[in-house]
Formats: structure tokens, C-alpha cells, sequence
């Protein structure tokens, strides 16, 4: 955890797609002093995507009870465009957005803001929502002019940040978008490389194995380079004014950020643009693979599918709900858990609560179901948990996960289904 001594903490802390598409909204300012920002709403899954006029960012996804990037309850949060030029470095005014854990960065100098527009658009693939906010760094010249665009349905947005040299000379520097993660349930995340765009990101599980939620930095435009290390390793690499080393800790579990960087030289008049995705799965479905088929929703896994909870930790008081809904259009005709091989009751959930105790299967009618597997009492082993599902088009999805209890002590209460 983050101390409480070197940065004001904030308390860190899913899945149905919508098909409805709720109006935009615009915010300004939240509180004296706080940095404006105009937010992208939609019914999701990213329900909120909001811009500050320096450059920064935070994201809302449907279903999370706190935002993406940490502070999880600060908006705009510690996230966005960096540049570092004509020996200074650029950066969104961190300092002002009522929490920041960004002091790794050093001496900065914030963006002058210029402009930023109302949401536009109605979030299809022919017209997406998008706010195109300018600013300046100082004055070396340098005009930033960043688009941000969503199209609802999707697990990303897209950010072009167009660079234009103003002054009379040829510029060079480094341009950094970075982010410090919040992965919901815990400060402490992984890391994974997406090694077929090198677009790194953090994981709940070490090289996203087996898939779980991820935040992921998407590089669209050539000769980036990346990083995923702890949040103060990541800004500390910026603060150094160096290009980011292609590294990731993978399989070390870090309170962590990530991000990309382009060296970048600008003539005089001319213009560079930079873009990428930025990610937010809560199942692990990478960019490279949600762009693999434009227009269609790419085939999950029975993990991504069918996720189990974490199974980190040793217990003697493990009774946890399984709950198993329609992923993103797939609608399931059977289902079934098993403890060992050994079937368990399953509830299904339409006009009322039915229990299946004979067979451990539901014939679901389209409607989503729920299990609890209880593990108390147990002798200390280890214990495979596999749920099964049959879709309506026939696929077989099956995730596997195996549980450690610590002793056969008797403790806790089964949840609340």
C-alpha cells in the first residue's frame, strides 16, 4: 500500500454488454480549484470517459464500484499525456486534481490549457463520441491537439494526440501516455505484454494467465516503446526524461502503472500524430484480439467466459459464490459445477429461485445462474473446481481452477447467492 507520508491516499478499490446508449454529459470544474474536464457517458461497457483540459484522463467501467486509474474516486486521476522537450517536462497539473500519487515525475511544468470542445457524436462506429481538447507546452512552440473517441459497446477508447510545431526551428523530445492502475480489487497487480503489438498493461494474474481483468496501452502508430513496472518506477523512468525500456515485470505482483513512448523530431509547421488504445477488460480480452475481427465480438475462453475467484490465498473458510451471466451476447442452455468431479447444487434465476440438487445442471431459459462452493470442513488439500457451460449455438466453454484449504477447520457462513 501506498504511504500515507509521501501522497494523499485514496481508498482503491462488469460484464453485460447495453445495447441503449445514455445522453452525453459535460462536467467543468467539480471543486475551487480542481482541473476542468468534459466526460464521454454511455451505457457502457466504458460508461465514463472523461478528458481534463491538460491532458488527462479517468475511466468509469459498467459495473465497478470505483474508477480505473488511481485515485480511484479522483476525476480527472493520474493519467495522460506527457512531453518532454527543450529540457523541460510537460505533464497534466497532477497537483490539482484533489489526490495524486504522480510525485515520482519530479520538477514538471503543467500544460497551458487553450480549448476544449463539448462530447460530440452518438457513439457508433460512423459517428463516435469525441472530445478534442488543445494545450501547450509553455513556450517552446508546441500545440497539442488530442482527440478522444469512443464507440459504445467496446472495451476501449482511442486517443490521437497530434503534436504541432509552431515555432521556427525543428523540435525534438519524448512523448509519454501513461496511466497508474486500479484493478479494483486490490492495490497489487502483474504485468503482460501483448507481444503481437507490444502494447503492455496490468494484469490480475501474472502475464494475464488465466485471463482476468486488465488495463492495457495499445500502440497504433510505430516506434513506441513500453513499460510496466510499479506506479513510482514508471514516473520515475518519465521523470528521467528517457524513453521507456521495453520492459515489463510480468510476474512480480507490484502496485503498478504502464504506458508507451515515441521519440519524436518536428520540423518547423509540421505536425506528428501518435495514437493508441487504451484497454479496460475485465475478462482479459486484449486489444490485439478485440481488432482481430472488426465488427464482431471475438470468441472467449471458458476462463474469460466463466471466471472463478482468486485462488491466492490458503483458507480454511472458503464458501464463495460462483455466478455465471450472459457474456457478451452467448446465452447458455446448460450448466454445470463440480467439486472433484463431484456435481454441486446450482440456482437458476428467472421469476423465482429455483434449486437443482439431484443432477447440479440447469436448463437456463436465457437467464443467468449461480452456485456457492463450499470448502469448509474440508481435510487440507487441494480442491479442482470446474464449471461447465453449453451455449445456445453449441459451444462447450469449461473453466478450471484448483483451491487450497489450510486445515479442516469449520468458519464463516456460505455467502449470500
Amino acid at each position: 500500500m501506498r504511504s500515507m507520508r509521501t501522497h494523499q491516499v485514496s481508498v482503491r478499490s462488469g460484464l453485460s454488454l447495453a445495447a441503449g446508449l445514455l445522453a452525453c454529459l459535460t462536467f467543468t470544474q467539480v471543486a475551487p480549484g480542481a482541473v476542468p474536464y468534459k466526460t464521454i457517458t454511455s451505457a457502457g461497457p466504458l460508461t465514463s470517459v472523461a478528458i481534463g483540459n491538460e491532458g488527462s484522463c479517468q475511466i468509469g467501467y459498467q459495473g465497478d464500484a470505483r474508477l480505473e486509474l488511481f485515485p480511484s474516486s479522483t476525476t480527472p486521476g493520474d493519467c495522460g499525456t506527457l512531453i518532454f522537450s527543450g529540457g523541460a517536462l510537460y505533464a497534466p497539473s497532477f497537483s490539482s486534481h484533489g489526490g495524486s500519487a504522480a510525485s515520482g515525475l519530479g520538477v514538471t511544468t503543467p500544460y497551458t490549457p487553450v480549448s476544449q470542445t463539448d462530447v460530440s457524436g452518438g457513439g457508433s462506429t460512423a459517428s463516435p463520441f469525441k472530445v478534442t481538447t488543445a494545450y501547450d507546452a509553455g513556450t517552446t512552440g508546441i500545440r497539442v491537439t488530442e482527440v478522444n473517441s469512443y464507440v459504445a459497446g467496446q472495451e476501449y477508447y482511442r486517443t490521437d494526440v497530434q503534436v504541432k510545431n509552431t515555432g521556427s526551428a525543428p523540435q525534438s523530445g519524448i512523448i509519454y501516455r501513461a496511466g497508474d492502475c486500479y484493478l479494483q480489487e486490490s492495490d497489487t497487480g502483474f504485468g503482460f505484454l501483448e507481444t503481437s503489438n507490444n502494447g503492455p498493461g496490468c494484469a490480475r494474474n501474472a502475464n494475464n494467465v488465466p485471463a482476468a481483468r486488465i488495463e492495457q496501452w495499445v500502440p497504433l502508430t510505430t516506434g513506441s516503446a513500453y513499460m510496466e513496472d510499479s506506479y513510482g518506477t514508471v514516473w520515475r523512468a518519465i521523470g528521467a526524461h528517457t524513453v521507456f525500456p521495453s520492459t515489463c515485470q510480468c510476474s512480480v505482483a507490484l502496485d503498478n502503472g504502464a504506458g508507451l513512448s515515441w521519440p519524436f523530431t518536428i520540423a518547423a509547421g509540421a505536425t506528428h500524430t501518435f495514437s493508441h488504445l487504451t484497454v479496460f477488460s475485465p475478462t482479459g480480452i486484449t486489444g490485439g484480439q478485440q481488432q482481430s475481427a472488426p465488427g464482431t465480438t471475438p470468441t472467449p475462453t471458458g476462463a474469460q467466459a466463466l471466471p472463478l475467484p482468486s485462488n491466492r490465498r490458503c483458507t480454511s473458510r472458503r464458501a464463495f459464490p460462483i455466478k455465471v451471466r450472459q457474456y457478451r451476447g452467448l446465452k447458455y442452455t446448460l450448466a454445470i459445477v463440480a467439486v472433484n468431479g463431484r456435481k454441486v447444487p446450482v440456482y437458476i434465476y428467472t421469476t423465482r429461485r429455483i434449486k437443482v440438487t439431484k443432477i447440479g445442471a440447469v436448463y437456463l431459459n436465457r437467464k443467468r445462474f449461480r452456485a456457492y462452493v463450499d470448502l469448509r470442513g474440508l481435510a487440507k488439500g487441494t480442491y479442482r473446481v470446474r464449471v461447465t457451460a453449453v451455449t445456445t449455438d453449441g459451444q462447450v466453454l469449461q473453466a478450471t481452477r484448483k483451491y487450497r484449504t489450510c486445515s479442516g477447520r469449520l468458519g464463516g457462513s456460505i455467502p449470500r447467492l
